[in-house]
């Protein structure tokens, strides 16, 4: 049966570096982002009338138009029945202008670490830079300005780093003020984003609007990490986080050390999806990671689990030699064993966000979209150090370098089969990859469901 539902507000994608004619298509349509519809509501010629004339029959038009229609991207909630997302999800740029305005709008996201060349001149984490009352600092997230600023009861906020007067930069570096004033012509904001002042503006009738204000994103903290999301979050952040929390035990990562690597941050060949699909993929640890003293000999196999915990996911199994796990007594006592020890918990926070966590530390690995470019990511990659000791050691045991060179040489592959217009839609082996089928059918009900 329909479900009948009001109308909720219509929010225009947000053109970016699409061709002409398709974000016109897509910002004729009006994508509804705030609320979940069914299939049954996604019929094309509900739409048809919204299309320029010259662009209904464009191929752009075509392909947003069978989005909207689900059926050809629908991933079924039983694994037993589900179909993987087709190839176009991982090669169309429609679609991923579709996933930044929808998916990446409802999910949290980590704001990355500060780059290692920034960390020589000032050593201080971003959550360091803004942990003082009247703190601002910019970021960047998918290429969109934004700025954190501490308000001075305490509070994070995310605000655009845009003037809502004529869309000057407003925070060109780190600062603490109590207002944030506008280079350009000095238009007022107080720390909680609310219009104050500006000079030439006294006598204008209906001024100030909400529009005048800046737009507050909500900004989360846990540890020394910040997260963001660009829109109304699907789920709160604690209830994301605390699967991740209990899983951990004692393990305290505030005293943990930052090291940077080479290569922390670099574009690779593939769409995000499938760095994210192949990070929830076991079954190909055997052959991926075959090589002789690889991850497949350093793990018991046997006993590999999955599992699932709303918006996360973890994936975790005992090491063959016990001195390569965990001592006892660190972990959630769920993983307590006589005799074993956890090799590593492999947290994957949707969407594109994993939690390493190793008895050496903590390794974060993020798939950032690149707007404009779907079958490229770009991959950001740190370390916080628990145990230098362990850590001397992390290629030799936990194979770090060698997992990651195998798992890029894979997706190189898995890339050019995906664009080859050889690539069916595939199915998954049941239990075995209830992770991939967990994270693609996430993926298709906040893109082509919302």
């Amino acid at each position: 049966m329909e479900r009948v539902r009001p109308s909720p507000p219509s929010v225009p994608i947000r053109p970016r570096s699409v061709a002409g004619g398709l974000l016109e298509v897509i910002g004729a349509i009006h994508l509804e982002v705030l609320e979940p519809w069914t299939v049954a509501e996604a019929r094309p010629r509900e739409h048809s009338a919204l299309l320029p004339a010259a662009l209904a029959s464009s191929p752009e038009a075509r392909f947003v138009r069978r989005v909207m229609d689900a059926r050809e991207f629908h991933v079924d909630a039983d694994p037993r029945r589900a179909h993987a997302l087709p190839a176009e999800a991982f090669t169309s740029e429609a679609f991923l202008e579709r996933e930044l305005a929808t998916l990446f709008a409802k999910h949290w996201t980590l704001l990355p670490l500060r780059a290692s060349h920034e960390l020589r001149d000032d050593p201080r984490s971003l959550a360091e830079m803004v942990r003082t009352r009247g703190a601002r600092v910019p970021v960047s997230v998918f290429d969109r300005p934004l700025f954190l600023q501490r308000d001075w009861d305490g509070g994070l906020h995310l605000f655009p780093n845009v003037c809502t007067h004529a869309w000057h930069t407003l925070v060109p570096g780190p600062g603490r003020e109590r207002t944030i004033r506008c280079p350009q012509h000095g238009r007022e904001f107080d720390c909680l984003g609310k219009f104050v002042h500006q000079p030439g503006f006294e006598k204008i009738e209906g001024f100030p609007t909400k529009d005048d204000d800046l737009r507050d994103f909500p900004a989360a903290e846990w540890e020394d990490l910040l997260f963001a999301c660009l829109g109304a979050p699907a789920r709160a952040f604690d209830d994301v986080i605390a699967p991740v929390r209990a899983s951990i035990g004692k393990l305290d990562l505030a005293g943990w050390r930052r090291v940077p690597l080479v290569g922390e941050v670099r574009e690779l060949e593939g769409n995000w999806k499938q760095h994210a699909w192949n990070y929830m993929d076991s079954l190909h640890i055997p052959y991926i990671h075959k090589r002789p003293g690889g991850l497949a000999d350093a793990v018991d196999l046997a006993s590999y689990r999955t599992e699932l915990h709303g918006a996360a996911s973890l994936q975790w199994a005992y090491a063959k030699d016990p001195a390569h796990g965990f001592e006892p007594g660190v972990l959630d006592p769920r993983f307590e064993h006589a005799e074993k020890r956890v090799y590593a918990l492999w947290w994957l926070v949707f969407p594109n966000l994993t939690l390493n966590f190793y008895p050496w530390g903590l390794s974060i690995n993020l798939y950032a979209p690149v707007p404009g470019k779907p079958q490229r990511t770009l991959f950001h990659w740190y370390h916080l150090v628990r145990d230098p000791a362990r850590y001397a050691k992390r290629d030799k045991i936990w194979m770090t370098q060698v997992v990651d060179e195998e798992d890029v040489d894979a997706l190189t592959q898995v890339a050019r089969g995906v664009r080859s217009g050889f690539a069916p839609r595939g199915r998954f082996a049941g239990e075995s990859e209830k992770g991939p089928h967990w994270f693609h059918r996430l993926v298709y009900e906040a893109v082509v469901e919302a």
